[in-house]
């Protein structure tokens, strides 16, 4: 029975989708609207389209780092939203860039994704 148990546990962990990356509902994936049919963004997250995320992305508001999940960083855009980390472009959707942003609490930079 437990066995079984972690069977079951193990496959829906693998096909639920990520909340942070190129394709997250909380952050980094595309989206177009809150509520659209494709894009989606998960509860507590909301879909930014601006000259920084021109076909949308999904972010979480943000007043510090503390406040974003694991792999996204607290940026001062848009009164401060989480946004997904980078190393390079590489880790970023097509057409977006890895550009150091200042960050909220800690004040400082990250590096991530956004159009630039």
């Amino acid at each position: 029975m437990i066995r079984l148990a972690l069977i079951l546990l193990s496959l829906t962990a693998c096909s639920s989708t990520s909340d942070v990356g190129k394709e997250g509902d909380v952050v980094g994936g595309s989206c177009t609207t809150n509520s659209g049919p494709s894009g989606t963004c998960a509860d507590g997250s909301k879909c930014v389209v601006d000259t920084d995320f021109p076909d949308g992305s999904c972010v979480k508001d943000c007043t510090a780092q503390v406040d974003c999940p694991g792999g996204s960083a607290c940026i001062q855009e848009n009164g401060g939203i989480c946004v997904l980390e980078c190393g390079d472009a590489g880790d970023c959707r097509d057409g977006y860039n890895c550009v150091a942003k200042s960050t909220l609490d800690p004040a400082g930079s990250a590096k991530v994704c956004i159009l630039q």
